[in-house]
């Protein structure tokens, strides 16, 4: 039996850390101790971090909060747990520049370093074989929203899915989104989601609708026409009318009412085609195409014969999508459709399969393959151009073979292709059809098949260094330093010319990889949000007043930047 492929989503969120000053002490050991490699190929090191996790308002320590390292260029990953007393000991570091985040279940995630909201915060430069003590993290508790959902009568709805929105950047721009926070509500119509960071959030509620019940025999349940649209609060169907809740540190807002919106629902018929004959079951997704809405998805069961039906859906605009049963594989099989619903039932809808869309070709390095780092180390990946609209379209195994070929399925829509994979070693071009394609998307569809891609890999990586100032020359940490180039057809979502870092514990920053370019600007600016950094408005503004500078293949550099009010 063939299969289709199935999807999956994570969405992520932040918080604000304080953190105190960090001391790096040496060892005792004979000389530099280096990095020793560990069974399986990974590099293991000797760099140690401690620190401790208390309480942001008490100061109590707070137990079993895991801790993670992550190597500024993704090459080390390490994770501790606090114990009773709230300290932990990262071991095993290579030594490099790290992010340090703290998580535990109730409280806001904190990073090292961050002052606000979204901040990314400030990396730790560890000398391999030192010890970093004192790197200590005060995390808030979580805030809280709570309240009640109702129907258009005033009565307790039960089952309904509540979720927050904030504000964020997506390649589309500046747009509300699920933070990855929700709750169902109970027999009371009571809900509670906890864990928030500070910050302005929108509350949306929905419902099933009916959508995932049954009748004996795998009919549907008889379709009232009857139910219930997205609804944000105060209780309106519009986004653009919804209250921002704004949420302190470990605040509790309660008493959050509101009724839901009764609306004409409607019933999706159809039929999958394209598959084995008789053999088509599964379950047919309804997503909302609406970017902003992660809502309870409606859907239903596709019959042996590729019929299905679908009820209690609201007014809007929706993706079909196919979902076998049983696990994936390479040669699933895809099926997508896009339907608009204003009331009335939709029938005959028709879902084709094809197969999924590939990419292959192998990798080229510069002046050889890497020593003693196998090739299928290094991955490719098919990113799409718009990342929010296609977030619930994953591409399918993505694989590299011992002597440098690779192949990605189920990509869709415009991708640009990225690499990695060993340290010191960056992505320089995509070349494709005789073309140089590494900032030209890709139009993939089911069924497309793009073969010859070579992915040129080069170690002559530019490196661009300096400290961050301020008007008295003292050294910034609390920064970001903001690179891009001067012309604005450059400034797209994920352009490889547009790169910020913040400074480290001793205002230093490092970018690595920038591509050779004639014309950057850099500045200082006191803080972006995720994902600002691509913002055109944000780099129109800053333009006239970042300095100049050019980068020439396998360049170093060192700029100071000085933080200007």
């Amino acid at each position: 039996m063939r299969r289709v492929l199935i999807v999956a989503l994570v969405v992520l969120g932040s918080s604000p850390v304080v953190p105190v000053t960090a001391q790096t002490f040496s060892p005792q050991v004979p000389g530099p101790m280096a990095p020793t490699t560990a069974a399986g190929g990974q590099t293991t090191g000797t760099a140690v971090i401690r620190g401790i996790v208390t309480l942001a308002d008490v100061g109590t320590p707070v137990r079993r909060v895991q801790v993670r390292a992550t190597a500024s260029d993704g090459q080390d990953n390490q994770v501790a747990l606090t114990d009773e007393q709230g300290r932990y000991e990262i071991t095993g570091l290579v030594g490099g520049r790290y992010n340090l985040t703290a998580t535990r279940s109730g409280f806001a995630t904190v990073v090292y370093g961050q002052r606000r909201p979204g901040d990314r915060g400030t990396p730790l430069e560890i000398a391999p074989g030192t010890t970093t003590e004192k790197i200590s993290f005060a995390m808030p508790r979580g805030g809280v929203i709570a309240g009640h959902i109702t129907d258009e009568f005033g009565e307790p709805l039960a089952e309904a899915m509540v979720q927050v929105l904030r504000n964020g950047f997506t390649t589309a721009g500046r747009r509300l989104m699920p933070m990855g926070r929700s709750d169902t509500t109970d027999d009371q119509g009571a809900f509670r989601i906890y864990g928030l960071s500070p910050g302005e959030y929108v509350v949306s509620a929905t419902v099933r609708n009916g959508t995932f019940m049954t009748m004996p025999g795998g009919r549907p349940a008889p379709d009232t026409g009857q139910g219930y649209a997205p609804t944000y609060y105060p209780g309106t169907p519009a986004m653009s009318d919804a209250q921002r809740l704004t949420v302190a540190p470990g605040q509790e807002l309660t008493g959050i009412a509101f009724g839901m919106t009764p609306t004409r629902v409607a019933r999706i018929s159809g039929r999958v085609i394209g598959g084995p004959p008789g053999d088509v079951e599964g379950f047919l997704m309804v997503e909302p195409e609406e970017r902003n809405m992660m809502s309870m998805m409606p859907g239903g069961p596709i019959r042996p014969d590729g019929s299905f039906d679908v009820n209690g859906v609201a007014p809007g605009r929706y993706v079909l999508r196919v979902q076998p049963r049983g696990p994936r594989d390479a040669d699933a099989l895809i099926g997508i459709a896009t339907v608009t619903v204003a009331g009335a039932d939709l029938t005959n809808v028709v879902i084709t399969l094809q197969r999924p869309a590939t990419i292959s070709g192998r990798f080229e390095f510069e002046g050889g393959p890497p020593a003693g780092v196998p090739l299928s180390r290094f991955q490719v990946f098919a990113n799409p151009v718009d990342a929010y609209a296609s977030r619930m379209f994953m591409t399918g195994p993505n694989r590299t073979s011992d002597d440098g070929g690779f192949v990605i399925r189920g990509a869709s829509g415009p991708v640009l292709l990225r690499a990695g994979g060993a340290q010191g070693w960056y992505l320089k071009s995509v070349q494709y059809g005789g073309d140089d394609v590494t900032d030209a998307p890709i139009a993939m569809q089911p069924g497309t098949d793009v073969s010859g891609v070579r992915i040129v890999m080069s170690q002559a990586t530019t490196t661009l260094s300096g400290s961050v100032r301020d008007d008295r020359g003292n050294a910034v940490v609390d920064a970001v330093v903001l690179v891009f180039p001067s012309d604005d057809a450059q400034w797209t979502p994920m352009s490889r010319f547009i790169r910020s870092a913040r400074p480290d514990t001793g205002g230093k920053y490092e970018i690595k990889g920038l591509p050779p370019h004639a014309s950057y600007r850099i500045v200082a600016v006191t803080s972006l949000e995720d994902g600002q950094l691509y913002d055109p408005e944000l780099l129109s503004n800053v333009r006239d007043r970042a300095d100049r500078l050019s980068l020439a293949e396998a360049e170093t550099k060192t700029v100071d930047v000085r933080l200007r009010p």
